[in-house]
């Protein structure tokens, strides 16, 4: 058995160190930086497997879609972990300028539930294949901390914008059985819905947003076929796990699960593909290494490519396929915040052009429940 492993685990390796080279993306693991968050949050793992997704996504046949006066360019934004109050409120203040200028937008937010647990109530988590009661990033600082946070996620919902799930703990589940990821679900489901029991020494709101939960993005976006199946009984509609490069549609999986992927972008004069990640976008331009501040020539080098790419993204899709554009972001600040404020004038430039809807995965779905993906016409 333990031979086995050794040759699973040496041919996983060289997959990925291939797929790296393939597109020239460093192999070496980065540093670990700290976030906005206090934490490592999105961290503990190397590029690799993203990597592997990009490689995947750009070989795969384009489809061509015969696109109509009234289909529409679909915008999503969306942000993973989302643990800092503060940034979660910097969020929403961005949303409601955006709505005050007449150019509608929503953000998804992909929550972990560990979030809404301290140290001390680490003990009420059980994650598959790892110890009780750990986490690969962190826990919430304090229950006041908690109690704000269901607090504003409250708010942001009953303001129109989405929350997902981002699974618990953090944890890579891309070798998970079935019952593992049912497991997970369960206690993600369990843990959000016992804040108030598990936290008892502050009164904390009820977390209404909780009813909306139906999308899914997979930690380190680590996935295979047991995870769509366990979505599908657990009644998510969507996963947003994938990496997509063509500017096509969604398609519905056997299991009722609507897959909705990142996008690609190509990024700086070399047009290297990368997922539409600030992660992997700072890991790409900096090796995931702090090293530049905004006003500097360095920022602003950065700045501009992440533009650049986000909006020659957006206007091949806007005039060809009009295939959703799925950007990720999260909480972190990386490079002095050099994504966040590309992401945001990404937004003031494409959000209320005509036929362009930046909205949530929920929205998306309710499109592709009623009307459908254009038809293929090749």
């Amino acid at each position: 058995m333990k031979y086995n492993k050794t040759i699973l685990f040496a041919t996983m390796a060289l997959v990925a160190f291939t797929a790296a080279r393939l597109i020239n993306t460093p192999a070496p693991k980065p540093a670990v930086a700290i976030s906005i968050d206090g934490d490592t949050d999105e961290n503990s793992d190397s590029q690799l497997p993203y990597t592997a997704a990009v490689v995947s996504a750009i070989s795969t046949p384009k489809i061509n879609y015969k696109i109509s006066s009234s289909t529409p360019q679909f915008v999503v934004l969306s942000f993973d972990g989302s643990k800092s109050v503060q940034m979660l409120d910097e969020t929403l203040a961005f949303e409601q300028k955006m709505q005050a200028e007449g150019k509608p937008l929503h953000f998804t937010y992909f929550i972990n539930a560990i979030y809404f647990l301290t140290q001390d109530t680490a003990h009420s988590y059980l994650p598959p294949q790892h110890p009780p009661g750990t986490s690969n990033i962190g826990f919430s600082e304090s229950v006041a901390d908690i109690a704000l946070r269901v607090k504003e996620f409250n708010t942001a919902f009953n303001e129109g914008n989405e929350i997902g799930s981002h699974s618990v703990g953090h944890f890579n589940g891309s070798t998970w059985s079935h019952d593992e990821w049912k497991h997970e679900f369960d206690a993600f489901t369990s843990l959000m819905s016992t804040v108030q029991q598990n936290n008892p020494s502050l009164p904390i709101p009820s977390p209404v947003f909780l009813s909306g939960i139906h999308g899914f993005r997979a930690p380190q976006l680590g996935v295979n076929d047991t995870l769509y199946k366990v979505l599908g009984e657990s009644s998510y509609t969507y996963d947003t796990s994938g990496v997509e490069a063509n500017d096509g549609w969604p398609t519905k999986d056997s299991n009722g699960v609507w897959h909705i992927p990142l996008g690609t972008v190509k990024l700086g004069p070399t047009q290297h593909p990368v997922v539409a990640m600030d992660y992997n976008l700072w890991y790409h331009q900096s090796n995931a290494k702090e090293e530049t501040t905004k006003g500097t020539p360095l920022w602003n080098t950065y700045y501009n490519e992440i533009e650049t790419a986000y909006m020659n993204h957006f206007n091949e899709s806007y005039t060809g396929n009009r295939g959703p554009f799925v950007i990720g972001d999260h909480f972190s600040k990386w490079n002095d915040g050099v994504y966040w404020e590309a992401m945001k004038t990404f937004a003031e430039n494409v959000c209320g052009k005509p036929d362009v809807r930046c909205v949530t995965f929920k929205d998306v779905v309710d499109y592709l429940n009623t009307t459908g993906a254009p038809p293929i016409i090749n």
